[in-house]
């Protein structure tokens, strides 16, 4: 009975330390936004040999058993260019994925770019097969029958086929096993109508049993296209598709079963970026929620099964059809790039968080009516989530993003665009459900990384959030650094240090008083620099810069 109690004394005194140090964090926010900046401090800046774009935080088994966090990233393109910043002259290092292993235990302060970082993709060595991998992920347990990391592969600017692909974590090899290879046609013209226009490219996938048969399949949308020339594509299509798993016939060189939802040959406007599934008809049966960035319809939009039916009882072609809406207008916000659902306001429904992608309204070619935004949806309130836009309550949390000017300036669009991807957390792990969750915001090309804290933690009613730019390359690295071309002696020869990848988020320890790290990639800079919600010393104090970017050039 002493040990109960005791435990109990000892439950409730995390307990309250962890609210307390909430409420001083809370307590630091002034009444106008203009002069809030929260309390972070500078834990660490990590080098690597390559260039982090997205980076993702998963719990991964350690060999002596048990699991710690571990810092995954992908790196692409990688290349050397000329002083003018726009002719490739080599590359550094090869398109790939790398994890940082055993973030618990990990001086951070004695970081070792060659001996802490292990890469996971072509061991083997050449001919390479990554190519412009984006959301890497740890796979979750039981979807295939050893440890692995997702691999979605592809984009604009790599004319190499797009692919998906899995890395085996149980082989000490690193056995690559394949999902779903693209294809491409050297100097095949464009078809207007989608069926020859390829490679597919992948961004993020989903992990569901479409079904019924006991094992989760890998759900994601794609986009194809066709390189024509420099800074010329054949027209983009969407894909909504899911890969059957083949369960324990799962073979390295055999590709999944793919099943095609909506896309060609009934459409080539379908999603072809971001997704996430969810539950909100609570039929056992969930819908997906996807982005249409690159068709440039700009809408947000859910589809769902037959209704009575499941997924795998789809027939893009003669029906029965998936059901689909509009949850954001075409075009109303912009170009939605990526988002997350879970419950924002504490009123036990999930809502969605989303960004869009915008330009920077400097030059004739990369006007934009919409600035960058982050949005919150909430659920219609009748309970049709098919209902249309109008039935999704809209909240913007911030406006008016914009990234730096485009440098070199440009002769066509887009030029450059922002923010990036916003990640949902709570500060302190005992305050989880009790708070509402803040935000980071990666700014892309933007240069910045804000933390966008809510004004009122506890209001269900209340959207307002304050902001404050806690991360910016111009203040890091000195004025000017995205507009000028760093040269021979810079960080990346040729290159503008200008882009913030995905940042990631962990607690710093286990239990509820463990607070937040923060994650920021340096894309330019093959950098990671680490931010902690717990506190430090002043010198380490995170002093926010002015939430400002470079002026436009005088024409």
């Amino acid at each position: 009975m002493t040990d109960t109690l005791d435990s109990r004394n000892r439950l409730q005194s995390l307990s309250l330390t962890a609210s307390v140090a909430t409420l001083v964090l809370l307590s630091a926010m002034p009444a106008e936004a203009a002069n809030y900046c929260p309390a972070v401090w500078k834990k660490a800046v990590l080098p690597l040999n390559f260039n982090p774009a997205f980076t993702h935080i998963d719990k991964f088994n350690m060999p002596g058993g048990g699991q710690q966090d571990g810092l995954l990233v992908s790196t692409f393109y990688n290349v050397t260019k000329d002083p003018t910043g726009t002719n490739v002259t080599g590359s550094f290092s090869r398109d790939l994925v790398a994890r940082i292993p055993g973030l618990d235990t990990l001086d951070l302060a004695s970081f070792d770019k060659d001996t802490d970082v292990e890469v996971l993709t072509d061991l083997g060595g050449p001919p390479y097969q990554q190519n412009w991998p984006n959301h890497i992920s740890r796979v979750p347990d039981g979807v295939v029958p050893f440890e692995a990391v997702v691999s979605p592969q592809g984009f604009l600017a790599a004319e190499p086929p797009g692919r998906l692909s899995l890395i085996n974590l149980d082989d000490p090899n690193r056995q690559e096993y394949i999902v779903h290879q693209s294809t491409a046609i050297a100097d095949e013209p464009c078809d207007n109508d989608g069926t020859t226009n390829r490679p597919r490219f992948y961004h993020e996938v989903q992990y569901v049993d479409m079904d019924n048969d006991g094992d989760r399949d890998i759900v994601t949308v794609r986009s194809s296209f066709k390189p024509i020339g420099p800074g010329a594509f054949c027209a983009f299509f969407g894909d909504l598709v899911y890969f059957e798993n083949p369960g324990a016939a799962i073979n390295p060189n055999t590709e999944w079963v793919e099943h095609m939802l909506f896309g060609y040959p009934r459409t080539v406007t379908g999603p072809d970026l971001s997704i996430r599934m969810h539950d909100f008809e609570n039929d056992g049966v969930p819908e997906v929620v996807a982005s249409h960035f690159f068709n440039r319809n700009g809408a947000v939009r859910i589809y769902g099964a037959p209704v009575g039916m499941n997924w795998s009882d789809v027939d893009p072609v003669n029906g029965p059809f998936v059901r689909q809406a509009n949850i954001v207008a075409n075009g109303s916000q912009g170009q939605p790039f990526g988002f997350e659902i879970l419950d924002l306001n504490l009123d036990g429904k999930v809502d969605i968080l989303l960004t869009n992608h915008q330009r920077d309204n400097c030059f004739d070619v990369t006007q934009s009516a919409v600035p960058g935004r982050v949005i919150a949806l909430e659920q219609p309130a009748n309970g049709n989530v098919f209902g249309g836009p109008a039935g999704w309550p809209l909240h913007i949390l911030k406006d008016n993003i914009l990234p730096n000017p485009t440098f070199p300036a440009p002769t066509t669009a887009p030029g450059r665009l922002a923010p990036g991807l916003a990640v949902p957390f709570t500060p302190i792990a005992g305050q989880q459900g009790k708070v509402k969750p803040w935000i980071v915001v990666g700014g892309d090309e933007a240069s910045k990384v804000w933390l966008l804290t809510p004004k009122l933690a506890t209001s269900k009613t209340n959207w307002e959030y304050l902001s404050a730019v806690i991360f910016d390359i111009n203040d890091t690295y000195g004025a000017g650094t995205t507009q000028t071309i760093m040269g021979p002696s810079g960080i990346s020869p040729g290159e503008v240090i200008s882009t913030i990848g995905t940042p990631s988020v962990r607690y710093d320890g286990s239990g509820a008083t463990a607070r937040t790290q923060i994650y920021i990639p340096v894309f330019e800079a093959k950098e990671i620099h680490v931010l902690s919600l717990r506190p430090g010393s002043t010198a380490d104090r995170v002093v926010c810069p002015p939430d400002v970017r470079e002026s436009c050039p005088v024409p």
